[in-house]
């Protein structure tokens, strides 16, 4: 149950091994009479519960350092060895534990053993790394030289990885060859069949039939998710407290997908010409359309497209090279003259056919 009330922690006497004492009431240990070391505290199993009536919170208690006795906050002197608290450090406090709501809480003595292994081990490391000599200061010589050299080897390698994938070199050329197509995309207008939301259909869409489907899904609430939380106060008792948020389910959202016919302008088929030769100049297709019109079976020209393919032997290697540009360049470039270019080393290729130069 999780009331919003206090509770007391317990802990263990280590001296005569007496178990489950009151944190807060039992500040040494009624067997024996050894102080209690905070750092064992941890929280009861439910049914152990014991809380505290009107309990004022002032703070984690301070640890004596002469003694290790747990005292309150508002302390100025210890009340077992009469040692000054100043500089005191405040107790540990167990992590804060969540259970699902009405499930019991599996808790024991270990649990505080792990915690407290598991904040000494991290005492030390801070501790190590204390001693160790400093990063160097933002504007120190020292680190200057670092992020200098850093950046020149980041630089270094950008300038490598450049030379390495664009890397060109000259090459004298003769031209071999010309060729060249040219494209005519032709559409029809048709009748067809396509499906969207009703909400979608085009406006000279014909409806022919629907039916409903799920088209999305819409977040609805489904009630809470609660939890129970401990709180370890640090002085000897802990708050317990749920905590609940609202949970969410998904609910289909169904709407009408319909099947609709609209007449819409459709690639069917494409008129090309070509040529082989710079004899051959570059014309466009001669088109003839079945019919015209918006009606439909009525046909129209579409896009066009257009490549000028230009053939050259590396004098040097022998290599047969080739790229395509523009009209203007296929033109300049006469059969069999001798032209500079330049090719990518890696990889090879990347002949430029615009950027050619006469000899």
């Amino acid at each position: 149950m999780s009331d919003g009330k206090t509770y007391e922690m317990m802990w263990d006497c280590g001296a005569c091994g007496t178990q489950k004492l009151l944190a807060m009431t039992h500040k040494h240990c009624p067997s024996c009479g050894s102080p209690q070391d905070p750092n064992w505290r941890f929280f009861p199993p439910e049914d152990e519960k014991v809380a505290v009536e009107d309990h004022s919170f002032v703070g984690k208690d301070l640890v004596c350092d002469a003694c290790g006795s747990p005292c309150s906050a508002q302390a100025t002197f210890c009340p077992s060895c009469g040692a000054d608290l100043a500089g005191a450090s405040a107790a540990l406090t167990r992590e804060d534990q969540l259970a699902d709501d009405g499930a019991a809480f599996s808790v024991d003595d270990a649990d505080a053993a792990r915690e407290e292994h598991k904040q000494r081990r991290k005492a030390e490391r801070a501790a190590k790394i204390a001693v160790h000599e400093p990063p160097p200061e933002a504007g120190s010589k020292k680190g200057l030289v670092f992020g200098v050299l850093g950046a020149g080897a980041l630089m270094a390698f950008v300038v490598c990885l450049g030379v390495f994938f664009f890397w060109q070199k000259d090459v004298s050329l003769v031209n071999t060859g010309h060729a060249w197509s040219r494209t005519i995309q032709i559409e029809e207008l048709k009748t067809v069949t396509k499906s969207a939301w009703q909400d979608e259909v085009p406006r000279k869409g014909k409806v022919v039939s629907c039916t409903s489907e799920k088209r999305s899904t819409q977040k609805v609430a489904d009630g809470e998710e609660c939890k129970t939380r401990r709180k370890d106060n640090g002085d000897g008792t802990f708050s317990e407290k749920k905590e609940c948020k609202p949970k969410y389910k998904s609910k289909p959202v169904y709407d009408d997908k319909c099947k609709y016919k609209i007449d819409e302008w459709v690639a069917s088929r494409k008129a090309k010409a070509a040529g082989k030769s710079y004899k051959d100049a570059p014309s466009w297709p001669d088109v003839r359309l079945k019919k015209k019109g918006s009606c439909v079976g009525c046909e129209r020209e579409g896009d066009r497209s257009e490549t000028y393919t230009l053939t050259f032997k590396d004098s040097g290697s022998g290599e047969t090279l080739s790229c395509d540009g523009s009209l203007k360049k296929w033109k300049q470039v006469k059969p069999k003259t001798k032209w500079k270019g330049s090719v990518r080393v890696v990889g090879g290729g990347g002949l430029d056919c615009d950027g050619l130069k006469p000899l």
